[in-house]
């Protein structure tokens, strides 16, 4: 049973947990957030195991995910058990997807696996995640506008994030699976020897077709706390 006091909830794609990428990407995060379960990370002869750790923390607080609805906060006067009902109904409403490849990519300031190819029907997926959670979302406070903006955006972007409550939504949408945290004060030599290690990592899933089969409704429990799974969602229209 959720605790009703749940700081904030998001809608992520998260694998199978028993599935092989799944099971590469919670170790390579070092936790699973479907077992709760912190997870031995693989070992890698240029990097030691603490500095693994700390490329890794940022994104293991978030768990082995993509991002379909980003985080936020329950509005005020509505029930938690309308997000199960609202993520129900949406992924009673698509069929599941078949993504292109997976590959390695720098973001500029973080590593993670994307598909290789563009998909209008994963695009039009995430909208549409994005506008059936929205209206149960509490608006974003002037001081969190304020934080989103210290990355400088676009106007469209800004448009975004005033509409939505983030600025990377529908056109500015990019799925991906992130693996670190910033890189920005890594030397060249280190990013090469992270990204090195991711792709001897995931190389038995990187060139693989994607299975999208579910939603999955994450929470984090306390502010700046782990996030985990509290329900998955079957695609399927019925």
């Amino acid at each position: 049973m959720l605790d009703t006091t749940v700081h904030r909830h998001a809608a992520y794609y998260a694998p199978a947990q028993h599935s092989h990428l799944a099971q590469r990407g919670t170790q390579w995060l070092g936790r699973c957030a479907q077992s709760r379960c912190a997870v031995r990370q693989p070992d890698f002869p240029h990097i030691s195991p603490d500095r693994l750790r700390q490329h890794t923390a940022a994104a293991a607080r978030y768990g082995w995910h993509a991002t379909m609805k980003a985080p936020f906060a329950l509005n005020d006067g509505l029930d938690m058990d309308a997000i199960p009902v609202a993520c129900k109904a949406l992924a009673d409403s698509h069929v599941p997807l078949t993504l292109p490849p997976l590959a390695l990519r720098n973001m500029g300031d973080y590593l993670a696996l994307v598909p290789d190819a563009p998909s209008s029907a994963l695009q039009e997926l995430a909208f549409d995640c994005v506008r059936a959670l929205h209206p149960l979302a509490k608006p974003l406070s002037e001081h969190q506008l304020a934080q989103r903006r210290l990355t400088p955006l676009t106007p469209a972007q800004d448009r975004m994030l005033l509409q939505w409550g983030y600025p990377f939504v529908g056109h500015a949408f990019q799925w991906h699976m992130t693996l670190t945290g910033s890189l920005k004060d890594l030397t060249p030599s280190e990013v090469n020897t992270l990204q090195e290690a991711a792709l001897d990592w995931f190389e038995p899933v990187l060139n693989q077709p994607v299975h999208l089969d579910a939603i999955c409704w994450f929470v984090e429990p306390l502010a700046g706390g782990d996030f985990y799974e509290a329900q998955r969602f079957a695609l399927g229209r019925a």
